[in-house]
């Protein structure tokens, strides 16, 4: 916290990886992490997020507050960012940043199959095998959509398959334990195996 604390409060500090961080941000993730889901949404209000990109923040909102059980709060956010978000895919339609936030938005807005379709398909534009980085993000945010809907037998086997190669900056045991992404698996016989085993590391 002390070290984001010396970024300056509009820089969007938006990473790279495909997973929901990339649609909330490294300083919106870090609260998030911590689960101080109110400093992570006033994350979303200052700065350039908040008056330059509308639909970058409304769609951050939405997914921080899936993750708090804000179930009217997400989706009043949601629909703020689907207009904008479904036009700019038309537009940019190999947009990883734009994609996955799409994915959250329809997560929001219950629309379940929606969310997976949209994760589907951010991962075969570029699987890992096409992309080391971004590729095993986009399966690492397939695998967090499909937690939060509830198909906990596939998001297991995807994430089992992130622990089996290099993909420590994607996903790793240590932050399985603790992300709020991760809350729908909890008590999922597969995932607590994961947890209790190994991660690969090295080339």
């Amino acid at each position: 916290m002390r070290l984001l604390a010396t970024f300056p409060p509009d820089d969007l500090l938006l990473p790279n990886t495909g997973m929901f961080d990339m649609v909330i941000g490294t300083r919106g993730q870090t609260f998030v992490l911590a689960r101080d889901f109110n400093a992570a949404l006033k994350a979303c209000e200052t700065g350039a997020v908040a008056t330059t990109n509308e639909w970058q923040r409304f769609a951050a909102k939405a997914g921080i507050r899936v993750l708090a059980g804000d179930v009217s709060g997400a989706r009043s956010d949601a629909e703020k960012a689907r207009d904008l978000l479904e036009a700019r895919v038309r537009e940019q339609p190999n947009d990883f940043r734009s994609l996955r936030a799409l994915s959250w938005v329809y997560l929001a807005l219950d629309r379940k199959a929606d969310a997976i379709n949209i994760a589907r398909h951010t991962l075969d534009l570029l699987p890992p095998e096409k992309d080391a980085v971004l590729g095993s993000g986009n399966l690492a945010a397939l695998a967090e959509i499909q937690a939060q809907t509830g198909v906990a037998a596939e998001a297991v086997q995807n994430l089992k398959k992130l622990l089996s190669i290099p993909a420590g900056e994607t996903i790793s045991i240590a932050r399985l334990k603790i992300d709020p992404v991760w809350d729908p698996l909890r008590n999922d016989p597969g995932f607590q195996q994961l947890l209790a085993g190994t991660e690969h590391i090295g080339p």
